[in-house]
């Protein structure tokens, strides 16, 4: 389905970032600035534009994908849907999770919003022209490439940064980065760390 060199890429990267998030979960997570990263953006969601500044006040946890991925996308939106979950009334309404698709020709802002229904009503699915996508990819430090793929049904695969980004309730985004590798309760206690922030 994938090729071997692209498996082995994969493999590679998901053996280093689960090593990492040990180290960061265990040792604590700084809520350091990223100089010169970030920023404000606007992308467009089925219920129209969306702008970081209206979650102002908000966690919000940045993830890049794609629908049709096969694997990390759908199962990072399952880890970050149970974390959700496990967050109580008063801490989901300071919460926020953007899924922001690097795939706009593909995922319109309708199918987006139907894919991230599937997982929690905290998780909304944004994306626009490929420009924005780019500029905002390249403003939070976000790697990803188009190849081509015969082995996938739609005929190509993105290979991207795997991260889920953190913006703290002022809008910065943190130097802290969730790997692929935890696990709903780790999202739980960094996001709650972060909610007790400002209280």
């Amino acid at each position: 389905m994938y090729s071997k060199k692209w498996l082995t890429s994969l493999a590679l990267i998901l053996v280093c970032q689960a090593a990492l998030v040990t180290s960061v979960f265990a040792h604590g997570i700084s809520t350091q600035e990223i100089a010169g990263r970030g920023g404000e953006f606007t992308l467009q969601s089925s219920d129209g534009p969306i702008s970081l500044e209206h979650f102002r006040g908000n966690v919000v946890l940045l993830f890049f994908g794609y629908t049709s991925c096969p694997d990390v996308c759908p199962i990072t939106l399952s880890v970050l849907s149970s974390a959700f979950s496990k967050l109580e009334a008063q801490e989901l309404e300071r919460v926020t999770a953007l899924f922001v698709s690097l795939d706009p020709d593909r995922d319109t802002p309708e199918l987006l919003g139907k894919y991230t229904g599937y997982f929690h009503p905290n998780i909304i699915g944004v994306t626009d022209r490929i420009e924005v996508i780019d500029q905002i990819t390249e403003n939070y430090g976000i790697e990803y490439e188009k190849n081509e793929s015969a082995g996938s049904p739609i005929g190509y695969v993105f290979n991207h940064t795997l991260d889920i980004l953190v913006i703290d309730q002022q809008g910065r985004l943190l130097e802290a980065r969730i790997k692929p590798a935890a696990s709903a309760e780790d999202i739980v206690a960094y996001v709650r760390t972060q909610l007790d922030e400002n209280q």
